[in-house]
């Protein structure tokens, strides 16, 4: 959910809910879990999540979803497919900006609920682990499995793009451009990761 409409959210749960001094915003508005959805590239990867060495979910096979506790600590999702070396992508917890409606629904009382229970930090909804074969066999077979790769990265954020200002009302503009931001922000920190998944790459040595 957005930063705007959380606080919309917030703002007319306040009417129902001011005074519920045990009252928390993010626990009423979002719970103390979440669905994570988990796919890789390719599919069919086997999916741990770990937490501080304790196991708090399982996709196998990927794609697929599994719903966690929220927690202020990171989690790891550690992939492993036949033929490819495992992949781990450390998913961070960030802060949800419902604290403030605490602050309208339960005081400062609510505000110490969720941060013990970890309910005002989530985690991204989505992630795409990109496994890397064990070993390629020469640097063309590598370079093109990889620009594949960061082609198919950058269609789909860019048709993303072109879906939200399509569809975008005329009031909504800022948020539009908002969105369309963070999918380009998202879309250059996933080619950059795939750059330094090809730099790092195994190439079988020449004969």
């Amino acid at each position: 959910m957005g930063k705007y409409k959380l606080a919309a959210v917030c703002r007319l749960m306040a009417i129902v809910c001011l005074g519920l001094a045990s009252s928390a915003c993010a626990t009423i508005i979002s719970g103390t879990t979440q669905d994570l959805y988990i796919d890789s590239e390719p599919k069919g990867a086997s999916c741990k999540i770990d937490r501080q060495g304790a196991v708090v979910g399982m996709v196998n096979p990927t794609p697929g979803k599994v719903n966690v506790p929220r927690h202020k600590d990171n989690i790891v999702v550690a992939c492993s497919l036949d033929g490819y070396e495992q992949s781990n992508e450390v998913l961070a917890s960030s802060f949800t900006g419902a604290t403030f409606g605490n602050l309208l629904l339960g005081g400062f009382v609510g505000v110490v609920i969720d941060a013990s229970s970890g309910a005002n930090n989530k985690y991204p909804e989505r992630v795409m682990v990109v496994m890397t074969p064990s070993t390629f066999p020469n640097d063309g077979s590598r370079d093109a499995y990889y620009a594949g790769l960061r082609s198919r990265l950058e269609d789909a954020a860019n048709a993303e793009i072109k879906r939200i200002n399509d569809n975008c009302s005329s009031t909504g503009k800022e948020l539009c451009s908002i969105e369309a931001k963070q999918i380009r922000e998202a879309r250059d920190k996933a080619v950059a990761a795939v750059e330094q998944k090809r730099l790092a790459a195994k190439v079988a040595p020449s004969s």
